[in-house]
Protein backbone atom coordinates (compact mmCIF):
# COMPACT_ATOMS: atom_id res chain seq x y z
CA UNK A 1 0.00 0.00 0.00
CA UNK A 2 0.78 3.62 -0.06
CA UNK A 3 0.90 3.93 3.40
CA UNK A 4 3.17 1.13 3.65
CA UNK A 5 5.75 2.72 1.61
CA UNK A 6 5.52 6.13 2.90
CA UNK A 7 6.34 4.33 6.48
CA UNK A 8 9.10 2.79 4.78
CA UNK A 9 10.70 6.02 3.46
CA UNK A 10 10.76 7.34 6.69
CA UNK A 11 12.70 4.67 7.86
CA UNK A 12 10.40 2.78 9.73
CA UNK A 13 11.86 -0.93 10.40
CA UNK A 14 10.18 -3.32 7.81
CA UNK A 15 8.94 -5.33 11.19
CA UNK A 16 7.09 -2.96 13.02
CA UNK A 17 5.68 -1.49 9.44
CA UNK A 18 3.88 -5.18 8.96
CA UNK A 19 2.46 -4.55 12.70
CA UNK A 20 1.71 -1.49 12.09
CA UNK A 21 -0.39 -2.13 9.39
CA UNK A 22 -2.20 -5.24 11.16
CA UNK A 23 -3.10 -2.38 13.32
CA UNK A 24 -4.98 -0.19 10.97
CA UNK A 25 -8.01 -3.00 10.33
CA UNK A 26 -10.52 -2.23 13.35
CA UNK A 27 -10.46 -6.10 14.48
CA UNK A 28 -6.97 -5.53 15.42
CA UNK A 29 -7.70 -2.30 17.48
CA UNK A 30 -7.48 -2.23 21.18
CA UNK A 31 -11.12 -2.84 23.58
CA UNK A 32 -11.57 0.87 23.87
CA UNK A 33 -11.68 1.50 19.98
CA UNK A 34 -12.96 -1.59 18.41
CA UNK A 35 -16.27 -1.20 17.86
CA UNK A 36 -18.41 1.93 16.68
CA UNK A 37 -20.51 1.64 20.44
CA UNK A 38 -16.68 2.18 22.10
CA UNK A 39 -14.89 4.74 19.92
CA UNK A 40 -18.30 6.84 20.77
CA UNK A 41 -18.07 6.40 24.74
CA UNK A 42 -14.49 7.19 24.25
CA UNK A 43 -14.46 10.13 21.99
CA UNK A 44 -13.70 12.49 24.73
CA UNK A 45 -10.12 10.90 25.03
CA UNK A 46 -9.03 11.26 21.52
CA UNK A 47 -7.64 14.42 22.07
CA UNK A 48 -5.25 12.85 24.07
CA UNK A 49 -3.46 10.92 21.58
CA UNK A 50 -0.03 11.80 20.72
CA UNK A 51 -0.39 11.52 16.63
CA UNK A 52 2.07 11.89 13.46
CA UNK A 53 0.84 12.41 9.81
CA UNK A 54 1.69 10.14 7.18
CA UNK A 55 3.34 12.81 5.02
CA UNK A 56 0.82 13.03 2.08
CA UNK A 57 -1.85 10.18 3.25
CA UNK A 58 -5.38 10.72 4.57
CA UNK A 59 -3.57 8.82 7.80
CA UNK A 60 -2.12 9.28 11.17
CA UNK A 61 0.39 6.92 13.21
CA UNK A 62 -0.36 6.51 16.78
CA UNK A 63 2.79 4.92 18.30
CA UNK A 64 2.90 3.23 21.64
CA UNK A 65 5.95 4.55 22.81
CA UNK A 66 4.15 8.16 22.38
CA UNK A 67 1.12 7.38 24.20
CA UNK A 68 2.15 5.87 27.84
CA UNK A 69 -0.43 8.50 29.19
CA UNK A 70 -3.12 7.00 27.43
CA UNK A 71 -5.83 4.63 29.07
CA UNK A 72 -4.44 0.86 28.26
CA UNK A 73 -7.94 -0.36 26.14
CA UNK A 74 -6.94 2.65 23.95
CA UNK A 75 -3.81 1.41 22.74
CA UNK A 76 -2.01 -1.49 21.23
CA UNK A 77 1.94 -2.53 20.81
CA UNK A 78 3.53 -0.90 18.72
CA UNK A 79 0.65 1.75 17.77
CA UNK A 80 -2.16 2.30 15.04
CA UNK A 81 -1.89 3.69 11.99
CA UNK A 82 -5.47 5.18 11.51
CA UNK A 83 -7.00 5.68 8.05
CA UNK A 84 -9.56 8.35 7.06
CA UNK A 85 -12.34 8.28 4.67
CA UNK A 86 -12.00 11.95 4.70
CA UNK A 87 -9.66 14.59 4.74
CA UNK A 88 -7.42 15.35 8.15
CA UNK A 89 -6.30 18.67 9.56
Amino acid sequence: TMIKRTLSECNCPPHVIEELMENCHERNWPPGLNSLETRQNSRRQYENYVCKRVPGKQAVLVLYCDNAHMPEDMMVEPGLVMIFAHGIE
